[in-house]
């Protein structure tokens, strides 16, 4: 008797609807042909049928398999794409991990973009893989563009500055002033006429691409950083005096006659600090003064409302966009010298040894007696004082000895000092220049007193169960901390690795690789344990700083959650019981946190751009640098003489490396030649891209 033959299933649309939604979970392709016993030729009705299924939304596509959407678990986040082009689903959920989703499946979606995705649930656990199924909110209203080509008078074919977004766009230019090819423009998506091709409307020209100023207005827009303050906040704004009066003293400590000074940065213009020491018998005195900012801002009013929208200041190379108009920021509760003005003080004796007595907390006028700057008082320290700081010479000698106690206090205690110069970017005739900036005790001088200022009112809020936002600073994570110790065991320090790496054994770590060839490598790996600092209402202490309390109180004028703390001061010098809750605070933290994280990133990428501006004209220039990081595909290289790093990358290499994770190094196979974290070698500066803010080296 013959074999019975087996049925097949005939391919249809509804049939293949029918066996996804029967199977409960997506099939591959060969599941799917196997399914309807399919030969070549169906093979190809089938897979165009589930191309036109996927296009239609009826089916969702992940990886080499397809299901019905609704079948499909969702989640919902923000979509985060890396410079490589792949993506990550960043989940509102924060208890789930972030999702994978190929370039393939973003479905539209741009860099920023709030979405639903669903997830392939037929992929491993361990690696899950989503597709973007509904755009619920566009990360930006505006787009940046490049201008390639005129097509006619008014309309322009342009191609957006992030790399990332990988379509064009058809510009209606008739708006604006006629635009030349390579200048930036600020322009509205309005409809995507075709794949790959969007129709849009110019809102401004931005400049010329290869100026500074052209970049920074990129930045802002990009980041969604205000530039302009609403008239209702203006009008406030101007309704104040211009000085305060007489009657604003009332209740207040007069402290005009000490000689309160301030001491910042050259161009500097919002002063919200002042200092004053003063050596005793016993010990020292520090006062420490900052902007009763709080007088003038009451909760909830315009200023108030925009000034926690914004949360910080943004500042750039050329320009700041402040937290509250300038009217306030540098004027009225800008410390000026020799004008009076109101401020909250923190007034505290200390030790012979730097120990902190009983603080004196109050609301005070001052006059500022100097505007000093970081380099005439680290002048004045030198022996070399001049007309501002020779009168003043006994109290700066006084203030540097009480410095050189906090500092000593804290590396006592375990604090973790890496004192990492910041980039300083400046324009010298039209030409943008990046450099290191340098850094003076005096700026440490300023940083101690701020610290020891925060400690003060930290303690004394939280003995008291007030209600604000405490700058935390979680533990480092352990897995990063056994990465630590597994990659230096591997190098000459491994005789002087701490049993414990701990606050103390950290600290330790580090100043056994200070003066040696390990000391970059050392301080990179670990400040990249340390954890993200934040706002948060419960008191997690400062690892970093090895503070048991700390809050934010120095710098009201330029950052919302200092205005905070002030206000729950006031509250409490006057007497009144908290009025915060801490759910509303920890809501308005989250919401700071997220706008700091903006703030920095917007940093970062400015700097990234000004230091391509400035190596434009140095490709084919061989450079000194350290290596930085390593990976799989290439290692990143910092400039010794500039904070800029770039790629090189293992495919203009003459050989094959291979990567080890462990010891954070490349291994050739041929020349034996290994690339590893802190070493320093010549390179040569071969790519610099604006439009993929890329900067690239080979080696000569």
């Amino acid at each position: 008797m013959p074999p019975k033959k087996r049925a097949t299933n005939k391919f249809s649309r509804k049939a293949l609807l029918d066996a996804l939604r029967q199977a409960g979970a997506p099939l591959r392709s060969k599941n799917i042909y196997g399914l309807f016993d399919a030969d070549a030729s169906l093979k190809k009705v089938i897979k165009s049928t589930l191309a036109q299924m996927v296009e239609s939304g009826e089916i969702a596509q992940m990886g080499k398999s397809y299901g019905l959407l609704d079948s499909l678990p969702r989640m919902t986040g923000t979509l985060d794409v890396r410079r490589s082009g792949v993506g990550y689903l960043v989940p509102d959920d924060r208890r789930q991990k972030d999702l994978f989703i190929h370039p393939s499946n973003f479905g539209g979606a741009w860099p920023g973009d709030r979405v639903t995705a669903v997830v392939d649930t037929g992929r491993k656990k361990d690696a899950p893989e989503g597709r973007i199924v509904e755009i619920l909110e566009r990360g930006v209203a505006e787009l940046m563009v490049r201008v390639s080509r005129r097509i006619s008078d008014d309309r322009h074919f342009c191609h957006p500055t992030d790399s990332r977004m990988p379509f064009y766009a058809v510009v209606d230019t008739s708006g604006i002033p006629t635009p030349e090819k390579g200048d930036i423009l600020s322009v509205r998506p309005e409809e995507e006429q075709e794949k790959g091709l969007w129709r849009c409307t110019a809102l401004r020209r931005l400049g010329e691409e290869r100026d500074l100023a052209t970049q920074e207005l990129l930045v802002k827009t990009s980041y969604s950083i205000p530039e302009e303050f609403p008239t209702p906040v203006l009008r406030q704004a101007e309704a104040l005096p211009g000085e305060p009066s007489p009657a604003d003293w009332a209740g207040r400590t007069d402290l005009r006659g000490v000689a309160l000074v301030t001491i910042d940065g050259e161009t500097a213009k919002d002063f919200d600090d002042a200092v004053y020491v003063e050596r005793q018998e016993n010990g020292y005195r520090l006062v420490v003064a900052i902007a009763d900012v709080a007088h003038y801002v009451p909760e909830n009013s315009a200023l108030d409302v925009e000034a926690r929208a914004r949360g910080n200041s943004y500042y750039f190379p050329l320009s700041v966009e402040p937290m509250f108009p300038e009217a306030l920021s540098n004027g009225l509760c800008s410390l000026r010298p020799r004008v009076p003005r109101l401020a909250m003080v923190v007034d505290t004796p200390y030790s012979l040894d730097g120990e902190p007595g009983k603080p004196r907390l109050y609301n005070a006028v001052i006059e500022s007696q100097a505007r000093l700057t970081y380099n005439q008082v680290q002048a004045a320290l030198d022996g070399s004082p001049d007309s501002d700081t020779a009168p003043l010479l006994p109290m700066l000698r006084d203030a540097e000895a009480l410095a050189q106690l906090f500092l000593k206090r804290r590396t006592e205690r375990g604090c973790l000092d890496f004192d990492i110069p910041e980039a300083q970017i400046r324009m010298v005739e039209d030409i943008v220049s990046v450099h290191a900036g340098t850094r003076l005790f005096s700026h440490r001088l300023i940083e101690e007193f701020m610290i020891a200022a925060n400690e003060r009112v930290a303690e004394y809020l939280g003995a008291r169960e007030r209600v604000f936002p405490y700058r935390i600073h979680p533990q480092p994570d352990e897995r990063k901390l056994e990465t630590l110790r597994n990659l230096l065991a591997h190098t000459s320090l491994v005789d002087r690795l701490p049993k414990d790496l701990d606050q103390k054994g950290l600290q330790r770590l580090t100043h056994a690789a200070d003066g040696t060839d390990m000391e970059f490598l050392v301080n990179r790996l670990v400040l990249r344990t340390m954890m993200q600092a934040q706002y948060s209402p419960d008191n997690g202490g400062h690892y970093g700083l090895a503070s048991e309390a700390y809050c934010h109180f120095t710098s009201p004028i330029r950052r919302y959650a200092d205005l905070l703390v002030h206000r729950s001061l006031k509250r409490l010098l006057a007497g009144e019981t908290e009025s915060m809750e801490m759910d509303e605070v920890q809501g308005i933290c989250e919401g700071l946190n997220s706008l700091e994280r903006k703030a920095m990133e917007a940093e970062r990428e400015i700097q990234k751009r000004a230091s391509i501006l400035a190596l434009e004209d140095r490709v084919g220039e061989t450079m000194r640098g350290v290596i930085s990081g390593v990976a799989d595909f290439g290692f990143w290289v910092e400039l010794l003489d500039m904070p800029v790093d770039g790629l090189v990358r293992l495919a203009t290499l003459d050989d094959y490396y291979v990567y080890d994770p462990e010891r954070q190094d490349l291994l050739g196979q041929r020349t034996g030649k290994t690339f590893s974290m802190g070493q320093t070698l010549d390179v040569v500066l071969v790519v610099v891209s604006l439009e993929r803010v890329e900067i690239n080296f080979t080696l000569p």
